[in-house]
């Protein structure tokens, strides 16, 4: 584990060349994974790997009380679509399954939380690291992540199953940006709507500079009173508080809507750390 961490894309590409070496390293991770048994949760993964030369390979495996096995030709719950140099990285504990989904190089096709519950619950061998790690959602690092992400891709993210953990994580970690020194004086509430649920419905939270302390609340019951009110989808969202979005072209192209006291929600950048600007 510790060569291939070391290794360049190149040397990986080169190293699992050879149908051999990749069926080698699959029976090597489910001996790994059925010695140690299994209770986590149950179901049936395909996971479709793009080689170097463009050819693709599908290997499908069973997560069962039973043990972990390969069942080739089985259906799958759920369809994991990535490269051959992204699945080494993820599988060494160098990648972040939460993370790759959101930089586009993890396609996830079906049911979104079983895919949640198994990374946040599989291991890497040698590091103990989980393939999906909550810590890893730290905002400078989704920042990085949705850099180059197209507007249809972190769309889908955000109406998904992955919604709710990227939301949380972001959230939970945005007083550590306020910039206090900055936010001595300043006194506000804003409240932010975000759709683009696949449901239709909308997440609502409310976030308050007080004298140089930053809280955040989570969906807020009854009228809270607050000085604004952001709307936009969960995509813009991620845009505007990492970076990607300034929020006065957001204002003028209609990319989000205030409602409330404008100054005050424009004004709300000035006084945090953006990880992407």
């Amino acid at each position: 584990m510790q060569r291939l961490r070391a290794a360049s894309d190149g040397e990986i590409g080169a190293a699992f060349g050879e149908l051999e070496a990749r069926e080698r390293g699959v029976r090597a991770v489910l001996a790994a994974l059925t010695g140690t048994g299994w209770d986590g949760p149950a179901g049936t993964v395909r996971f479709v790997v793009a080689l170097e030369s463009g050819a693709r390979e599908s290997w499908t495996v069973r997560f069962a009380t039973t043990g972990v096995s390969s069942v080739p030709g089985a259906d799958p719950d759920v369809e994991l679509r990535l490269g051959l140099v992204d699945v080494v990285r993820l599988m060494t504990g160098e990648a972040d399954g939460a993370l790759l989904h959101l930089a586009g190089g993890l396609e996830v096709v079906g049911d979104e939380n079983l895919v949640l519950a198994l990374g946040c619950h599989l291991r890497t061998a040698d590091t103990g690291r989980p393939l999906i790690d909550p810590a890893a959602l730290d905002p400078v690092a989704v920042s990085r992540a949705i850099a180059g992400a197209r507007t249809e891709h972190l769309s889908s993210v955000m109406a998904g199953g992955f919604r709710s953990l990227v939301l949380s994580e972001v959230f939970g970690r945005l007083p550590e940006f306020l910039i206090e020194e900055k936010a001595a004086g300043v006194r506000v509430a804003i409240a932010f709507a975000i759709g683009g649920r696949r449901d239709g419905g909308t997440d609502r939270y409310v976030v308050r500079i007080l004298d140089g302390v930053c809280t955040v609340e989570v969906d807020p019951a009854g009228e809270t009173a607050v000085d604004a009110t952001l709307v936009l989808e969960g995509h813009e969202f991620l845009r505007l508080v990492l970076g990607h979005l300034n929020p006065v072209r957001g204002v003028l192209s209609g990319q989000l809507r205030v409602e409330g006291q404008v100054i005050k929600a424009l004004g709300f950048n000035s006084v945090m750390r953006i990880p992407g600007s």
